[in-house]
């Protein structure tokens, strides 16, 4: 009797951690080909592993057996727009954004799980402030690059004044020119020589010489 109980106990030690043991959880996640499948699925268990439970990769050997704890992620593109849905235990939910890529995908992921669990919407918000629209944060989208041609500045001529007294000295200088002019032409002219005198030798003898002058009788 003693030996049956002992056998009994030591059943009940080996047994007792393995019904307490959980049973692991995996990710699965599928997705068109306008994803990085690798890089979208490190962002689902980690995103799912800090808000949900802890997982773990889906081995690509699969797996045996059945009632496994398992999360699959669909991830779609529809235009410019990215969809997600999320399914597992005890969730059924899904996520979308107006942007594409791995942002779109992390954005809809966070939104999926932030419509479903309503008692992690604060650490959601805390955690990514500026990816969630219902976090009042902004949502990162491609700007259009504006460019604005800045207009050439106007040519202005110089203005030139003239004040009065300038012209008057031009005109005084004009006028001393003018004299100048004249004095240097009246000198430039032969002077007359009337020292000669000429006889008339028949009267009336009024001429006048090659030199201009006035020849008397």
């Amino acid at each position: 009797m003693k030996h049956l109980l002992i056998t009994i106990l030591y059943i009940l030690l080996l047994c007792f951690p393995l019904l307490g043991k959980e049973k692991p959880c995996y990710v699965s996640v599928t997705s068109s080909d306008d994803f990085n499948h690798t890089l979208i699925s490190n962002i689902s268990i980690s995103v799912i592993s800090q808000y949900l439970e802890n997982v773990k990769p889906f081995p690509s050997s699969g797996l045996s057996g059945k009632e496994h704890c398992i999360y699959e992620v669909t991830a779609t593109l529809d235009g410019n727009k990215t969809f997600v849905t999320l399914q597992g235990k005890d969730l059924n939910s899904f996520g979308d954004a107006t942007i594409v890529g791995t942002d779109g995908f992390q954005q809809s992921l966070l939104r999926s799980i932030y419509r479903s669990q309503r008692d992690k919407r604060n650490l959601i918000c805390s955690d990514y402030p500026k990816i969630l629209e219902e976090c009042g944060g902004v949502v990162r989208k491609s700007a259009k690059t504006v460019v604005t041609e800045i207009p050439a500045p106007k040519k202005v001529k110089p203005r030139v004044s003239v004040t009065k007294e300038k012209v008057v000295v031009s005109k005084q200088q004009k006028t001393i020119e003018k004299t100048s002019t004249t004095k240097s032409s009246e000198e430039s002219k032969p002077k007359k020589d009337c020292s000669k005198k000429w006889e008339c030798i028949v009267g009336p003898c009024d001429w006048i010489d090659e030199n201009g002058c006035l020849i008397e009788d």
